[in-house]
């Protein structure tokens, strides 16, 4: 029986693990996808103005 609980201590550590990698990589996507969408909307303004010289 102590083994079950220790197997069972070890998936649920595994879980977490997993969780909390995901979790990290989740927001490493957002924060990439914030920059990506500041550099874009920089890139338009300057394109627009640009534009407006012509």
């Amino acid at each position: 029986m102590a083994d079950v609980a220790d197997d069972l201590d070890k998936l649920l550590a595994d879980v977490r693990k997993t969780i909390s990698d995901n979790r990290q990589f989740l927001e490493k996507l957002v924060d990439e996808k914030v920059e990506d969408d500041a550099g874009s909307e920089a890139e338009a303004k300057s394109v627009e103005e640009d534009f407006e010289e012509l």
